[in-house]
């Protein structure tokens, strides 16, 4: 029988840790809610592409249960056609959501990133 991929993020987090993925996750929430205007914005600037990591999935508790690993390393969304919610297909909206990514994976760089200047209209929170 094949043994499971080892899981790099499933490290225990400390509860300051998971507090601010926590507020993250409500942050983009309330974004793609209320100020989808400086979502589109942001993404608009945003460039690169996703490397496929699965880091992302491991903002809330500790996996997203729609995430599946292959052996190889590479993450997949098992309803990615099917539905996805606001915050998974925003993600990252802006270089805070890195960050609050890089709490989770700082050894696995995300291949998005943003130009230095911030889009007008609503402002982050």
């Amino acid at each position: 029988m094949p043994q499971p991929t080892p899981n790099p993020f499933c490290e225990r987090l400390s509860f300051r840790v998971r507090l601010i993925l926590l507020i993250g996750v409500c942050r983009r929430f309330f974004l793609n809610l209320f100020c989808r205007k400086y979502v589109r914005e942001s993404l608009a600037r945003r460039a690169g592409e996703c490397k496929r990591c699965g880091a992302c999935c491991h903002l809330v508790a500790n996996k997203c249960a729609r995430l599946h690993i292959s052996r190889e390393g590479h993450s997949t969304c098992r309803f990615y056609d099917v539905y996805r919610l606001p915050n998974c297909c925003t993600f990252p909206i802006d270089p805070r959501d890195l960050a609050d990514r890089d709490l989770v994976a700082p050894e696995t760089p995300c291949g998005f990133f943003w130009e230095k200047q911030p889009p007008r209209g609503c402002r982050p929170i």
